[in-house]
């Protein structure tokens, strides 16, 4: 297995026993469409709807539980949200795929966030995602052994390296993501936002820890969160950066 697939191979391996269910919803994202054009300050929409979901996870602790299996079934909640968004890096003329977490983004602003972004996107593969580079060249049953110790051994420590919830999209290619799978108790992705400022957006969750019934709750209360509260911290974020230009 070439060095740039181990990882997702690995991460499929460990999602294979989660019975994941996904749910859609159209989101109307006019209004957020709108501000977020006029803002100074570029904020990728991964960011706008990382943001939302972990606030999200505010009202649903749901979305902060993962379900593990030893030593006995049961179901962990972490204390703040860890969100992964995964990342495409050309390395050594290959398309690797890494998984880049931004913790407590639930106190993060939009700007501090998609600083971060920018760092995974631009910053050297070898520092910013120097744990997943070494662990993908192990061998295979070193990495095995090493995810098994990782998923089962610390609860802590398996949400620092997996996360409560992961976000993909390939909505930039005008492509949508119908079934999204990681091992995470739920994994968000969104497709192309039309002429009409609207778009599906998808949850995939494991159903030993949330419901349909939830997870439809949940999907309502994000695309509200992201009309309101997301929208007014592209408003406040536009007039700082106007303020300093003033003041520069």
């Amino acid at each position: 297995m070439p060095a740039h697939r181990a990882l997702v191979t690995d991460l499929m391996w460990l999602h294979r026993t989660m019975p994941t269910v996904s749910q859609v919803k159209t989101f109307d994202l006019s209004e957020l469409r709108t501000v977020r054009k006029a803002c100074p300050r570029r904020i990728s929409w991964a960011i706008a709807f990382l943001r939302a979901y972990a606030l999200t996870a505010l009202e649903f602790p749901s979305l902060r539980r993962t379900y593990l299996t030893w030593p006995w079934p049961h179901l962990y909640e972490h204390p703040q949200t860890v969100g992964n968004l995964v990342v495409s890096r050309q390395v050594s003329s290959e398309s690797w795929l890494f998984f880049a977490p931004i913790a407590d983004a639930e106190n993060f602003t939009l700007d501090r966030q998609q600083g971060l972004l920018e760092r995974y996107q631009t910053g050297p593969v070898e520092e910013v995602f120097k744990n997943q580079v070494r662990l993908a060249h192990y061998p295979f049953f070193v990495r095995r052994l090493l995810w098994w110790l990782r998923f089962h051994g610390s609860p802590g420590k398996r949400i620092k390296r997996l996360g409560t919830f992961a976000v993909t999209t390939v909505a930039g290619q005008g492509v949508t993501i119908l079934d999204p799978r990681a091992p995470v108790t739920s994994t968000l992705t969104y497709g192309p936002i039309n002429e009409a400022g609207q778009c599906s957006v998808t949850i995939a969750y494991d159903h030993r820890v949330m419901d349909g019934k939830e997870v439809a709750e949940i999907l309502i209360a994000t695309e509200r969160i992201m009309q309101t509260r997301i929208v007014r911290e592209f408003h406040e974020l536009a007039q700082l950066h106007r303020s300093r230009s003033k003041a520069a």
